[in-house]
């Protein structure tokens, strides 16, 4: 009978990994419901308006700019299964104020902004932490799979919570769904407290200075192939694809299709909706390919998609493409995170991983600035297929250099 059950799935029986994904569950539905808390609190109970919004996510992304690195030397040092079990713990406590000042009338946009900051800094060090301990609940050969229904679960609350997340705040108010936010983050603690804690611990205690880990992770992902190749592939990735996702999508469908918020919205749901199904589809298999070859493929074929979603003559073509990147970006962020799983130490995950988010971080304000200037001189369709075209030398790229390290690399990372 658990051979009819597919492999994504058959985890879930796995004690273990069964808490990890219900602490998991519990903590993106109520990030969600977060997203709209915070967002209509600045901008409609305290009045904020756009630029404090702006403000808000610009400050957002100062702590793991520079702290990113640090906090995964930090995750190296600990048990990881304690530090999910604290940032939980205080990602909690810190809603919980806000809310508390929110209920007395002491609410600020300046204090809003402040606390969402340190729940960036929480963050640093729970999903390194979280990252870097799956591979000690769940077999390697189960790893994509597992990682993918990790992000089906996070991407299926994403089309649901905002909704739910706007009912709640009109019946309930801010202050009830921060409520409901904090709960969430001790909804997750207590499963995760739960786990075994033996394969939570790091190796040998280090003896260094701090800034020395954080050297020595450095130095190791120059050196190490597999990761190398994560890292450059995925910070080069956002660097081609974040700005004009951003920046330029929106443009496109005034320019292109004469559309206004609603095609927008429904190009948008439409690759959400191709990354939930293309995460259920293969939480429920085995990796025929090995993990970088996926990766070099997804970064490819998202690049060509999106060729080809600049000339969408359509919005139902266009929201047809937009499943398909959908799908791609699915398997990529779910090879990437197995890839590095399964070929990094275990006592330098938490670097790896941090070091992968920080590079991420770096190159989405140089794509944003990159799109901004260029948007001044060229059209919608023409950057779209500049960025297309770059993801696809980006992809090719990251094929030949995996080829290029040889057996090493390419036995490190199958799954």
């Amino acid at each position: 009978m658990d051979r009819l059950i597919p492999p994504g799935w058959r985890v879930l029986a796995i004690p273990d990994f069964r808490r990890l994904w219900l602490a998991h569950a519990g903590s993106v539905i109520g990030d969600g419901f977060h997203a709209i808390a915070i967002t209509w609190l600045v901008f409609q109970t305290l009045g904020g308006g756009p630029q404090a919004l702006a403000v808000l996510g610009i400050a957002s992304l100062i702590p793991a700019l520079a702290l990113g690195i640090l906090s995964g030397t930090i995750v190296d040092r600990l048990d990881r299964r304690r530090v999910m079990v604290g940032t939980d713990l205080i990602r909690a406590g810190l809603v919980a104020v806000l809310a508390l000042l929110v209920a007395s009338g002491n609410a600020s946009v300046p204090m809003v902004i402040v606390m969402g900051m340190l729940l960036t800094l929480a963050a640093l060090f729970f999903y390194p932490a979280r990252n870097s301990v799956l591979p000690a609940y769940v077999a390697r050969e189960e790893l994509v799979p597992a990682n993918a229904l990790m992000q089906a679960t996070a991407q299926g609350s994403q089309l649901l919570a905002p909704a739910i997340g706007g009912v709640l705040f009109v019946a309930v108010g801010p202050v009830g769904l921060l409520a409901i936010d904090a709960a969430s983050f001790v909804w997750s603690a207590i499963f995760i407290s739960r786990l075994t804690p033996g394969p939570a611990l790091p190796g040998p205690a280090p003896r260094r200075p701090l800034l020395h880990e954080a050297a020595d992770g450095l130095r190791f992902i120059a050196g190490h192939a597999p990761s190398r190749l994560c890292v450059l592939t995925g910070a080069a990735n956002q660097l081609f694809a974040s700005g004009p996702w951003r920046v330029i999508v929106p443009a496109w469908v005034a320019v292109a299709l004469g559309g206004g918020a609603v095609e927008y919205g429904t190009i948008m749901s439409a690759f959400a909706a191709g990354l939930v199904a293309a995460n259920v589809v293969v939480s429920g298999i085995r990796a025929r390919l090995p993990l970088v070859t996926l990766i070099a493929l997804g970064v490819f074929v998202d690049g060509a998609i999106e060729v080809l979603f600049a000339f969408s003559p359509t919005l139902a073509f266009a929201a047809i493409a937009l499943f398909a990147m959908g799908i791609a970006n699915a398997v990529l962020n779910a090879s990437f995170s197995a890839l590095m799983q399964v070929s990094v130490p275990h006592d330098m995950r938490g670097r790896t991983f941090a070091t992968f988010s920080t590079g991420i971080q770096l190159t989405t304000p140089l794509s944003l600035a990159a799109t901004g200037a260029v948007a001044s001189v060229a059209g919608p369709v023409a950057i779209l297929t500049i960025a297309g075209v770059g993801l696809m030398a980006v992809g090719a790229i990251s094929f030949v250099g995996s080829l290029r390290v040889g057996p090493a690399i390419r036995s490190a990372a199958s799954a």
